[in-house]
C-alpha cells in the first residue's frame, strides 16, 4: 500500500484547493467522512477530486461515495474492485 499522509490536506487548506471558503466545504455532506456520515471529512486531493468529478457528472448519494471510495483504494495502490465492495 502507499502511504497517504502527504496528500492530506488541513481543512483551510482544502477550502482554498475549491476555491470556496471553509463553511461552503462543512457544509458538502456526500465528502467521503472517517467513521461514518458523523466523522471527520477525509480531506484527500484524490476523493476531493472525484468528488468534483462526480458532482460535475451530477452524482450524488451511492454513486458519488463510491466514485470516492475507488479514488482513495487508487491512491493507496488497491485495486479498485476492492472500494467496490
Amino acid at each position: 500500500m502507499v502511504e497517504i499522509p502527504q496528500e492530506l490536506m488541513p481543512p483551510h487548506e482544502t477550502a482554498r484547493w475549491f476555491r470556496r471558503s471553509p463553511s461552503w466545504l462543512r457544509q458538502q455532506v456526500d465528502l467521503l467522512k472517517l467513521g461514518g456520515p458523523n466523522g471527520q471529512p477525509l480531506y484527500h486531493t484524490c476523493i476531493c477530486r472525484a468528488y468534483v468529478f462526480g458532482r460535475l457528472n451530477a452524482l450524488t448519494g451511492d454513486a458519488l461515495r463510491c466514485v470516492q471510495l475507488k479514488a482513495l483504494a487508487a491512491a493507496c495502490g488497491l485495486p479498485a474492485a476492492i472500494a467496490a465492495e
